[in-house]
């Protein structure tokens, strides 16, 4: 298998729950149209509700660059600057 997958938390301030939650929903609607996108699913924490989880699975490298470099990428980026508490990104690959 060569897909790759991503693990983006973020959490967010609870005073901009509502915008990033809606910048969140369309990156997801605008990222799922992408070729190389196999998968991409958003998560709600059930202990903290203020944090989100995407799981992401992609063809290739080459599909997540060109995932980052896309323009709803950048205006999500934009929506949520300065109103997110973190943001952990780890990109993995099955092994067996």
């Amino acid at each position: 298998m060569n897909e790759l997958k991503i693990v983006a938390t973020i959490t967010v301030k609870s005073e901009y729950e509502k915008e990033v939650l809606t910048a969140l929903h369309n990156v997801v609607d605008a990222t799922r149209k992408e070729e190389g996108n196999i998968s991409y699913d958003l998560h709600k924490n059930i202990v903290n509700p203020l944090e989100y989880t995407i799981l992401e699975v992609w063809k290739s490298q080459e599909a997540i660059d060109l995932h980052n470099a896309s323009i709803h990428f950048d205006e999500f980026k934009k929506a949520i600057n300065g109103k997110i508490d973190g943001l952990k990104v780890d990109v993995i690959k099955q092994l067996y």
